[in-house]
């Protein structure tokens, strides 16, 4: 029983804290509390498309990750000219479907931009390009430190007695 009852306060309070709460346009008596619900239950599926995906061509298709008036309407089995402009929540619920699309819209640009940033995470992370750049530059810095010790080198192979050298296999 106790347990139950715990379930029961988490819950509620979840509800709480996600803003479950329902707009004040939002009644029961029509059909805006069920196109309120199914706008919400929309949005955490593109949000989770949002989540689950990473590149720009992932976003290319609007419909994974925007929400639409005809799809709140074929999903109520509706007809959306009756839901999107003739209801008396039509505008209210045009709004609040334009309001959630923004939300959606800042959180795939910032999930673009974090994976457009290099990762911390090594080079499994790492994309093509990056990889192919820091091997270029590697190879760039090699060459660089081989010229810098070669004059030394061919110095102090000069410097050395002719014994030394034939003892090394230089002469």
């Amino acid at each position: 029983m106790m347990v139950m009852g715990y379930l029961k306060d988490r819950l509620e309070k979840a509800a709480k804290e996600t803003g479950e709460n329902p707009p004040s346009w939002v009644s029961e008596k029509n059909a805006s509390g069920a196109a309120w619900k199914c706008v919400e239950e929309l949005r955490r599926e593109k949000e989770l498309f949002i989540r689950r995906h990473r590149t720009s061509t992932d976003f290319s298709i609007k419909k994974h990750y925007q929400i639409k008036g005809s799809e709140v309407a074929r999903t109520l089995g509706m007809n959306r000219s009756a839901l999107m402009n003739t209801s008396s929540f039509s505008g209210d619920l045009a709004q609040y479907i334009e309001a959630v699309n923004s939300e959606l819209e800042k959180a795939k640009n910032e999930k673009l931009r974090r994976a457009q940033s290099p990762t911390p995470g090594g080079m499994h992370r790492s994309k093509k390009e990056d990889l192919i750049e820091r091997v270029r530059l590697a190879e760039h810095r090699y060459d660089e430190l081989k010229m810098r010790l070669e004059e030394p080198l061919n110095e102090i192979y000069d410097e050395l007695p002719l014994p030394i050298k034939k003892k090394l296999g230089i002469a």
